[in-house]
C-alpha cells in the first residue's frame, strides 16, 4: 500500500525568498555556514548538509554555487525541509563580490498505512486533529526561516530582494552578437 504525503510550503504566498549581499569578502558568510544553519535551525550535524559545492576559478571573478539542506523532524509524521542555494562571485584582486541566497522551506507529512482501515482512521484523525498541528508546524517553519533571514540581515548587512540579483557574467546570444560587433568596429 502506498504512502499518504501532504506537503505544506512555509513561505506562502511566495514560494521562496532571496537575501542579497554585496560588499567586501562575500565568501566569508559561507565559510562557517553549516555551523550557522545548525545553530539557527536547532538541528544536529547529521540533519544539516551541503549538497553541492561548485567553484569556477578559471576567470576573474571566481564564480560559485552552493546548496544546503536542513532537515528537522517535528513529529513522527512531519518533517521540515529547508533548502538554501547561494549563487555569486568573488573578485580575485580585492575579494569583494556579491551573492544571492535563495531560501525555500516546506513541511512534509507522511503516513504509510498498513491496511485500508488504518488509512481511513488516519484520514479522519488528520481532518479532526492533525490539521491544527500541520498549521502550527508550517508556522514554526516560517518562523525558523524568518529568524535566519533577520539574523543574516543584522550580522552581514544583507537585504531581502524579490528576485535573485547576483549576476554571473554569462553573455546571452544577443549580447554575444553585440560584443562581437563592437570588437569588429574597434
Amino acid at each position: 500500500m502506498g504512502k499518504l504525503v501532504i506537503t505544506d510550503e512555509c513561505l506562502i504566498p511566495r514560494r521562496q525568498t532571496w537575501i542579497y549581499y554585496k560588499g567586501p569578502n562575500s565568501i566569508a558568510f559561507l565559510k562557517d555556514f553549516r555551523k550557522t544553519l545548525r545553530f539557527m535551525f536547532d538541528v544536529s550535524s547529521t540533519r544539516c548538509y551541503e549538497r553541492k559545492l561548485l567553484w569556477d576559478y578559471t576567470g576573474d571573478p571566481i564564480r560559485f554555487y552552493n546548496e544546503w539542506h536542513v532537515r528537522k523532524e517535528f513529529s513522527r509524521f512531519s518533517t521540515m525541509w529547508v533548502k538554501l542555494r547561494a549563487l555569486g562571485y568573488v573578485s580575485k584582486a580585492d575579494k569583494s563580490g556579491d551573492f544571492s541566497l535563495e531560501i525555500y522551506g516546506e513541511v512534509k507529512h507522511e503516513f504509510g498505512p498498513t491496511n485500508w482501515l488504518t488509512k481511513y482512521i488516519w484520514i479522519f484523525y488528520n481532518y479532526m486533529f492533525y490539521n491544527k498541528l500541520r498549521e502550527r508546524y508550517t508556522a514554526m517553519c516560517r518562523d525558523y526561516i524568518e529568524n535566519f533571514t533577520n539574523w543574516a540581515k543584522e550580522n552581514y548587512g544583507m537585504r531581502t530582494v524579490t528576485t535573485p540579483e547576483a549576476k554571473i557574467d554569462e553573455l546571452h546570444d544577443q549580447e554575444w552578437e553585440e560584443e562581437l560587433e563592437k570588437r569588429k568596429k574597434s
